[in-house]
């Protein structure tokens, strides 16, 4: 049975802070919870599961006294109570009054939350009377993040920070970029330092090393990744050794690998890059956010790395309207992973990363053409809440393997095309997997080929010549050819980015790494990938 973890939630507008701890038993395939409740008294309470972070369809189970239902909000956020009651209720600690109760991984209930590994999208409400819908206004409810199957972590050593120092974020923009060029002291351990009341403008963070520019200059430097003033020699900070993005834990590198920093030839300067989201446009916003880093002196067998997984940021990667589920696969292709150490490489953390309208987001892992397993995956993924996943254990890609990371996009309140981009209005599809030994590949990741999607294009009576984005929106677009779409991401060639530490694509490519075909796999991507157990869930 795993350690007790805490998750605190304070359900807007309250005043009622709830408190819940769990402990998994995987033998019995059971979760037991315990939530304890102070502040503000209330008449109920209830604790529940959202598939994708909605309330309507959820999951609960509701305490009212000594009493527990198992129920599911309905049409209006009707609190509905299930035929089948499945919230095993243990009764109330005498010591500190907290509830304490079971659920099962699945219950085979069409109307219950089946327990998966990766993100748990948890409900709490409260009421002071009968209330009967979760729209009520004496009703206060809030949906968190967690994770309910987690794997332990281990302990820190010594700690330096690189951060972003006194950034005024943007207002007159929602998406900015911002550079941070700091000096630093292998790497254990790392995690992100946000800035207190600035949680919700900082989107995500990435770590640089920088290249020795071969000259004498003054790095120190805080401004815009877009400004004329950026000094050039930042272009050489282009090696990733650190990623996050809102809601990830930290980092912590196994005992037998290390992200080198020192030695022979090390040039020590860091670049931290954040990407500031900032909806409101608020104004005069100091931000001091980046990362504190866990190091040793001890060296360890192996160096890790990082390597970026996923589509290209490109409006060719783009998303029609109005779809319940579109899927698109960026591939990591043979010829790229045939740069790969010969005896492999070992996966032990991922991070799977979307904007606005990713629902579920895996990778798969395939060998000789046969998918022979999963990278990670998340079905019920959400932009708020980004978790990195440490792998129980690490999962060894050998040269030659491909790489598939799939993401399905939901776009039905949307009126015009979701472009591939990096602005939060705009998509991407990436993993960052953390691995050892490292390897000269940083980047592995595609797009359908351009001159592929224009012959698509013309073939619907635009003109090819155009720009991208502007070929989407020149079209006259229907059912059957969003369809057609779909099939060409699933079938046509592909531009790669097969790309090395200093930016630059592995030299001596038969295509130059354009009209790559897309590998043949015989287990398709885009299968539903079955829970063990064959039974009704809202996850369904």
């Amino acid at each position: 049975m795993c350690r007790p973890i805490l998750k605190e939630i304070l359900p807007k507008p309250s005043g009622t802070t709830i408190k819940i701890w769990w402990k998994t038993d995987w033998k019995r395939q059971e979760v037991y919870y315990s939530v304890r409740l102070s502040g503000k008294p209330v008449a109920w309470f209830l604790v529940g599961f959202s598939d994708h972070g909605k309330y309507r369809g959820s999951d609960f189970c509701k305490f009212d006294g000594a009493n527990v239902v198992d129920g599911y909000i309905g049409r209006g956020l009707a609190m509905e109570t299930d035929i089948q009651q499945d919230c095993v209720f243990y009764g109330r600690n005498k010591n500190d009054g907290s509830f304490r109760f079971m659920k099962k991984f699945q219950t085979c209930d069409m109307r219950d939350y089946a327990v998966e590994v990766g993100t748990t999208q948890f409900v709490v409400a409260t009421g002071i009377g009968d209330e009967k819908y979760l729209t009520e206004a004496t009703v206060s409810k809030e949906i968190t993040f967690a994770h309910l199957l987690e794997n332990e972590q281990r302990e820190s050593w010594l700690s330096d920070e690189i951060i972003g120092e006194q950034i005024v974020i943007a207002a007159s923009v929602s998406t900015t970029l911002t550079l941070a060029v700091n000096a630093v002291g292998p790497l254990r351990k790392f995690e992100a330092n946000i800035t207190k009341g600035n949680e919700h403008l900082v989107h995500h963070m990435e770590i640089y090393q920088c290249e020795n520019p071969g000259h004498d200059f003054q790095w120190l430097y805080n401004g815009d990744c877009n400004s004329e003033h950026k000094p050039r020699e930042t272009h050489g900070c282009s090696k990733v050794i650190a990623a996050w993005a809102f809601g990830a834990g930290p980092v912590v590198y196994p005992p037998e690998a290390g992200m080198p920093l020192g030695g022979p030839g090390f040039y020590p300067y860091l670049m931290v890059e954040i990407h500031y989201n900032n909806v409101e446009r608020e104004r005069d916003v100091v931000d001091n956010s980046g990362f504190t880093i866990t190091y040793t002196d001890q060296l360890r067998p192996y160096d890790a790395g990082i390597l970026e997984l996923g589509l290209i940021y490109s409006d060719a990667n783009s998303i029609p309207p109005r779809q319940s589920a579109f899927p698109i696969t960026g591939y990591c292709v043979a010829d790229c992973t045939q740069n790969f150490p010969p005896e492999g490489i070992n996966i032990f953390a991922t991070q799977l990363h979307a904007h606005l309208t990713g629902r579920k987001l895996w990778t798969s892992h395939y060998r000789n053409g046969v998918k022979i397993g999963e990278v990670n995956r998340e079905n019920h993924y959400s932009p708020h809440w980004q978790h990195v996943n440490m792998l129980g254990r690490p999962i060894n890609v050998l040269p030659g393997d491909v790489l598939t990371t799939t993401c399905v996009f939901e776009t039905l309140d949307k009126k015009d095309f979701t472009w591939g981009g990096y602005g939060i209005e705009d998509e991407m599809c990436v993993n960052y997997i953390h691995y050892y030994p490292a390897s000269e590949v940083e980047v592995c990741k595609s797009a359908i080929d351009n001159s592929t999607l224009r012959a698509f294009f013309e073939q619907m009576g635009v003109n090819p010549t155009m720009e991208i984005s502007e070929m989407y929106k020149a079209a006259k677009w229907s059912r059957e050819r969003y369809s057609n779409l779909q099939e060409l991401f699933n079938v046509g060639d592909l531009n790669m980015h097969c790309l090395q530490h200093d930016g630059d694509p592995f030299p001596n490519h038969p295509s130059g790494w354009q009209h790559v075909p897309q590998p043949e796999i015989r287990v398709g991507p885009f299968d539903i990938v079955r829970p063990p157990f064959e039974c009704p869930a809202i996850n369904d």
